[in-house]
């Protein structure tokens, strides 16, 4: 008897080593080893950006992002607000906002009312760092280990948690299929979406550095996936192949009283295509995309971002900031 006590006691001690969690395809068990390396990880992330390694992300080996600084070539947008270099500061910032272990910003595009970036410019590709240097050169197609190279979808990245607590609110009570029926009542916003798509590639193309590019348009490359996803995907990675059935439009000029948006004003991009088809699916796909969009773009290049922003708008949501939302931002002080 005693012996069995014995062994259900030892049971219970290695039970309590794991943790159970429910995913929608069963349980995983996760050893409470593993979670306290993870714990160890995100430590590693705050001391690691401080370093002040531009365009580097936090994973390893090292990956480097394409490019490590914004173009001294003006953009093929006008802006929501002036797009400013990145500082380690800005970059900081960032990684405590997302919590994630890579990301390649390359500029800050809009600010809050207590001064921390709302939304970044963040590098179209990422690759390896080169071998046998510690120093983070921008690597080109003819760098040996350039094979791993990979393209990010993000172009205007959002990352204030605010507003990404606000817009999480908001799909979750449906908003995609309704700015998505919003948008199909509205010829203006029907074409600004396409426009919001087709013209993310020039963004894209804009940022990529001159030997890249090349590399990239070329009609036979060994980078078919950075290729795809930047010159063939829009925004949230909406495929930009034309459905056999794309003549069909709503010509509706009704809208929902409730979400009110403003197409804003064409400038330097008179030069877009504004006959293009359709895609497959909802074309709004995800509302943080296009607000973070907007929030470098602007509102002529991505009106349903504006129009996201309005609706939190008339909810009352102060979208340049609450009085302590900066908490969630600011740097943590270690006792």
């Amino acid at each position: 008897r005693a012996s069995r006590r014995a062994a259900r006691a030892s049971r219970r001690r290695r039970a309590s080593t794991w943790c159970v969690t429910r995913t929608m395809s069963g349980c995983v068990k996760t050893s409470a080893l593993a979670m306290r390396r993870a714990a160890r990880g995100a430590s590693t992330i705050l001391e690691f950006v401080g370093t002040g390694e531009f365009g580097v992300g936090t994973g390893r080996p090292k990956r480097v992002g394409i490019p490590l600084v914004l173009p001294v070539d003006p953009p093929p947008f006008t802006s929501h607000t002036v797009i400013e270099p990145l500082t380690p500061t800005d970059r900081d910032t960032m990684f405590r906002q997302i919590i994630k272990r890579r990301a390649y910003p390359v500029g800050c595009a809009s600010r809050c009312r207590h001064g921390y970036p709302q939304a970044f410019v963040h590098a179209p590709m990422h690759v390896r760092a080169a071998a046998g240097t510690d120093k983070l050169d921008e690597v080109t197609p003819d760098t040996p280990n350039e094979v791993g190279a990979q393209a990010e979808h993000a172009f205007g990245w959002l990352t204030c948690p605010m507003l990404h607590g606000e817009i999480d609110r908001l799909e979750k009570a449906g908003a995609i299929d309704d700015v998505a029926a919003v948008i199909l009542k509205s010829p203006a916003l029907t074409k600004g979406l396409e426009r919001a798509h087709e013209t993310v590639r020039n963004a894209r193309r804009w940022l990529l550095p001159e030997k890249w590019r090349a590399e990239l348009e070329k009609k036979e490359t060994t980078h078919a996936q950075p290729k795809h996803v930047l010159f063939h995907t829009g925004l949230a990675g909406v495929s930009l192949e034309r459905t056999s059935n794309n003549t069909s439009k709503n010509s509706s000029t009704e809208s929902n009283n409730s979400i009110k948006g403003n197409s804003g004003t064409p400038d330097a991009e008179t030069s877009y295509d504004t006959t293009l088809g359709g895609w497959r699916g909802n074309r709004v796909k995800c509302l943080h995309a296009h607000v973070g969009d907007y929030l470098v773009r602007g509102a002529f290049a991505n009106p349903v971002g504006d129009l996201v922003l309005r609706r939190l708008q008339d909810q009352g949501v102060q979208i340049n900031g609450t009085e302590t939302c900066w908490r969630e931002c600011a740097k943590k002080e270690h006792a």
